[in-house]
């Protein structure tokens, strides 16, 4: 992608959030609309805005935590794993960090920056602004 706050409105067919329109990374919004479109119900998403591979540090309710992050990647419901294998697909379980599973899925996109220097092409062609400076991790 391009930098985290760069978004796109997609509809999605997930019954349990409150809107069927929301915001996603604008360089895999085209992907996680399609994927709705097929019929594979998207749980969240994030480009990983070019940080794919680096070793990140976060925190929350049992500990502090090293991890890399991620390449662009979704959730998604397990009821459209079969489907998103059709649609050409590796699924594979998410774990939360109680260790919980929950049946929720998680996938890699066919589309998105890996690099940071995938993202200033990115940029280049959609004729938006790259700001190095305001590449951080996010995701909606």
């Amino acid at each position: 992608m391009c930098w985290h706050g760069t978004l796109k409105k997609v509809e999605v067919i997930n019954t349990d959030q409150l809107h069927n329109c929301v915001l996603v990374d604008a360089c895999i919004a085209n992907e996680i609309q399609l994927l709705n479109d097929k019929g594979v119900i998207t749980l969240g998403c994030c480009c990983g805005h070019g940080q794919a591979g680096q070793i990140v540090k976060y925190e929350n309710a049992f500990g502090e935590w090293k991890t890399h992050s991620d390449a662009p990647m979704t959730l998604l419901k397990e009821e459209s794993v079969r489907l998103s294998k059709d649609l050409g697909y590796k699924p594979y379980p998410y774990y939360y960090a109680d260790g919980e599973q929950n049946g929720v899925w998680q996938m890699q996109l066919k589309t998105g920056c890996v690099t940071l220097q995938e993202c200033e092409v990115w940029n280049k062609q959609d004729i938006i602004p790259f700001n190095k400076g305001d590449v951080r991790a996010g995701s909606l």
